[in-house]
């Protein structure tokens, strides 16, 4: 049974992390983090831009145009950050290999990976995936009133009842293993909505609510999504 192993105690403060494409960054992305960040009490949360995502469709901006816009994003949200460790990497953007860079770079501190519910729903299926509670605490992002439990294949289930605490100082108290569930107000804003408002010529006006000004300025000063000529 994959169960908590409360070895490696560490009184220091948690990292954590939040990986995805922005594919751009917005608004959703921004609240979540910061939301989590608050709700947590987390000093800090790096935001790490995938260069190959596995489990999801190719990018349609660049990795450094990506990388820029999510600079310009977290630029007027203190406490968020951005990492491009995976873009520097010449590999696959596995969960894994990125916990064990973290891991190498903070032996002991308390590492936590932030993922959405129906992202952690399918883990069986990355790679290496019994190793990453060995790396990392894990924070599942749920959507109110959804029932985790049912959802969860018997597989999974073990893992989650081994592992799942309700007390967030508990990922202060060891390096790694835990999984806490934490419920965040649904976001009505997605990238693929954003660069269909983008392709389809939307005003400036019906984008600025969805992303950051800046990510927008820089989105039409480089003709991001734009419908080709």
């Amino acid at each position: 049974m994959n169960t908590f192993d409360p070895a490696s105690e560490s009184p220091a403060a948690p990292l954590a992390l939040f990986g995805g494409t922005f594919d751009p960054v917005h608004f959703g992305h921004l609240r979540v983090a910061t939301d989590t960040a608050v709700a947590l009490k987390l000093p800090e949360i790096r935001l790490i831009p995938s260069k190959k995502p596995v489990h999801r469709d190719a990018t349609s901006a660049s990795a450094d145009q990506r990388l820029a816009m999510l600079r310009l994003g977290v630029s007027a949200f203190p406490g968020l950050s951005v990492d491009d460790c995976e873009l520097t990497r010449d590999a696959p953007s596995y969960t894994a290999l990125t916990l064990e860079h973290f891991r190498r770079e903070f032996p002991e501190r308390p590492l936590l990976w932030i993922v959405g519910i129906d992202a952690f729903l399918g883990i069986t299926r990355w790679y290496q995936w019994q190793h990453l509670f060995d790396l990392a605490h894990f924070v599942v992002l749920n959507r109110p009133g959804f029932a985790v439990a049912s959802a969860l294949s018997a597989q999974l289930a073990e893992v989650w009842n081994g592992r799942l605490t309700n007390d967030p100082h508990a990922l202060r108290s060891s390096a790694h293993g835990r999984l806490l569930l934490h419920t965040v107000a649904p976001q009505a804003i997605s990238a693929t909505e954003i660069r269909n408002m983008l392709t389809a010529g939307a005003s400036d006006n019906a984008l600025l609510p969805l992303l950051p000004a800046s990510v927008l300025a820089y989105i039409r000063g480089n003709r991001l999504y734009a419908r080709p000529n």
